[in-house]
């Protein structure tokens, strides 16, 4: 998969985006009193150190501390890139890490992951395949109701491996994220179309 977008990015952009998939991965788990902060430095008594991400949740009454790195890269991650992580938890105290990268990971990386616990998401481009719309051209086009929910996918897609699966898992769009864009996008082609079809399976929230 191309990942012209992602890698094009400043580190501070991509770190934004990786903020915005861990806040909707938040957001689709319903973690209680979850918070998230980018670019968060923690001293601790053997220095400083720079968080990309950081977020804090609360479950069985205790707070939750969330160490969260963003890497751009083109080679796999290897096992000594997670190794790091969780010094860095052992060192500030937290609890979970979770590792976003531009690409995939080190059977070693995977494994030393599963191990101590620390989530690793793959971060890509969001890639356009065989998209038939209403002008039957294959070309996008603002104006064609058939076409909303592609152009308005988030640019990039997530997915997470964690200690518990043993395939990665799509966790962004959400399922929240997708269900708003089908929901437009239906509405735009009954009020091009005149009719009248329904969405029985997603539940539109009160406005």
């Amino acid at each position: 998969m191309s990942n012209n977008y992602v890698l094009g990015l400043s580190p501070t952009d991509f770190e934004k985006h990786c903020y915005d998939i861990l806040k909707g991965y938040a957001e689709e788990e319903g973690l209680k009193d979850f918070t998230i902060t980018h670019n968060v430095r923690i001293e601790t008594y053997d220095g400083t150190y720079q968080i990309d991400v950081y977020a804090e949740f609360t479950a069985l009454n205790s707070k939750f501390k969330v160490l969260c790195e963003c890497k751009q890269y083109t080679s796999s991650v290897s096992r000594e890139k997670v190794a790091v992580l969780h010094d860095k938890i052992e060192s500030i105290g937290a609890h979970k890490g979770i590792l976003l990268a531009t690409s995939d990971f080190q059977s070693g990386a995977i494994q030393y992951a599963k191990a101590h616990g620390i989530a690793l998401i793959t971060v890509e481009d969001h890639t356009l395949k065989n998209h038939s719309f209403s002008n039957e051209s294959g070309i996008l086009d603002e104006n064609d109701p058939f076409a909303y929910c592609v152009l308005h996918m988030p640019p990039v897609v997530a997915s997470v491996y964690s200690e518990d699966m043993n395939e990665p898992q799509r966790i962004y769009p959400t399922r929240a994220m997708i269900g708003k864009l089908m929901l437009e996008q239906t509405k735009r082609i009954n009020e091009a179309y005149g009719t009248d079809i329904k969405l029985p399976f997603i539940v539109e929230e009160d406005e």
